[in-house]
């Protein structure tokens, strides 16, 4: 009889102990901070992507910049003109693939270096990819890097087949940050 009681107590006791670590683990849920949310976020299931408009103007010179920076250079108005019409296009096009990039699901880039760029862009190799990440983290990766600059951004398909050596990932040098030319060159 002893023994019932005992066993009965413990399964009461048990009951009562479950009863209340559910109440305990219910409440504690509801009283936990809302954690905020993060609408600069990029990668394969983001929502919301930092506009490539922002991130680009960011780290490139104004149009200003620009300008004020060809007056220096002894060149004919024409020629300033044309190598701004380049600078502003360029960067144009690159916000272009970048954004339709972000409504088709693209994560991954590849820079065509023109003849002009392979002069000059040394920390991209022909056959580079940049993902998405990496544009939203180091936007100064993306073309134009110069004046005069005809390197492109385009999307990297993964059916396109580089040589044998595969595809390299532009990476930082020495940990930090990339090797990208000063944009105070003519190419």
């Amino acid at each position: 009889m002893l023994s019932v009681i005992i066993v009965i107590a413990i399964i009461v006791l048990s009951i009562i102990l479950a009863a209340i670590g559910a109440y305990v683990v219910i409440h504690s849920t509801s009283e936990k901070e809302e954690p905020k949310q993060v609408i600069d976020v990029s990668g394969q299931y983001a929502v919301v992507v930092r506009p490539a408009r922002e991130s680009l103007t960011a780290v490139k010179p104004s149009e200003t910049s620009v300008k004020a920076w060809l007056e220096t250079q002894n060149l004919t108005s024409d020629q300033k003109s044309s190598l701004l019409a380049q600078w502003n296009a360029t960067m144009e096009e690159t916000i272009r693939t970048i954004d339709e990039g972000d409504r088709n699901g693209t994560v991954t880039y590849r820079i065509e270096l023109g003849p002009k760029g392979k002069n000059y862009c040394h920390f991209v190799s022909e056959e580079n990819f940049i993902t998405r990440e990496q544009i939203r983290n180091h936007a100064e990766i993306l073309p134009p890097y110069v004046l005069g600059c005809d390197c492109k951004l385009l999307p990297k398909q993964p059916w396109e087949n580089p040589s044998k050596s595969g595809w390299k990932a532009v990476v930082p040098t020495h940990g930090s940050g990339y090797d990208i030319p000063d944009w105070r060159q003519l190419a």
